[in-house]
């Protein structure tokens, strides 16, 4: 795990590699250009049954190694780069509900990965969901990954403020568990951190042009 990165140190947060001086010093850098240039931005929105999604990044293999060394490896330290690209302030009308690990998982992690990445910009996060048995949903075939309607839950007794909600995820691959949420909780939008290549080829048609987007 990454040692914490106290205010002195201009270094990239993946690679420890240096940053530039200027754009560290204003607090608008995270990653170094090489890392930063292996992530595939994406910055599009998609009208999907009558809702808004929108994808930051397309996974893929330099996102699914981050993945999983922010989770699995519990490198915490990364929690900040997953949303630098994102304006926190477009999310201050929302109410921000994010999807849930197992939990199993969580007690693990010692952390909500989500949770910690929305956090660490200043953005409130609200989890009412949650998952009555441990369920990996990268293990499954497509058609398995629908049972997750049957796993993930809202949670009866979870106070929400009263705004609008944005439903959010870290990476989308088939869309069943947003979906399994949508399902059960009225939502204005979803954000998605990563969508996987093939969820977005299957919904390149429904691609749409906003004024109004999350993104720098």
């Amino acid at each position: 795990m990454s040692q914490a990165i106290t205010p002195d140190e201009s270094i990239c947060l993946v690679c420890n590699a240096p940053l530039d001086e200027v754009a560290w010093i204003l607090g608008e850098a995270k990653l170094c250009q090489n890392c930063r240039k292996q992530l595939q931005v994406h910055k599009q929105a998609y009208r999907i049954e009558g809702r808004i999604w929108y994808v930051l990044y397309e996974y893929n293999d330099f996102l699914e190694r981050l993945w999983f060394r922010y989770k699995e490896q519990r490198d915490i330290v990364l929690a900040p780069i997953f949303l630098e690209e994102v304006r926190a302030s477009f999310f201050s009308k929302y109410c921000v509900c994010g999807l849930c690990s197992s939990e199993k998982k969580r007690l693990d992690r010692g952390f909500e990965p989500l949770k910690e990445i929305f956090m660490a910009q200043g953005i409130e996060f609200y989890s009412p969901f949650y998952k009555n048995r441990d369920w990996k949903q990268n293990h499954q075939h497509k058609q398995e990954r629908k049972k997750i309607a049957q796993i993930l839950k809202k949670k009866s007794l979870y106070p929400l403020p009263n705004k609008a909600i944005c439903l959010v995820d870290d990476v989308c691959t088939s869309g069943a568990s947003l979906e399994a949420a949508l399902s059960q909780m009225d939502c204005a939008m979803v954000f998605v951190v990563s969508a996987h290549p093939v969820w977005i080829q299957e919904h390149a048609a429904m691609r749409v042009s906003l004024r109004k987007v999350p993104w720098k």
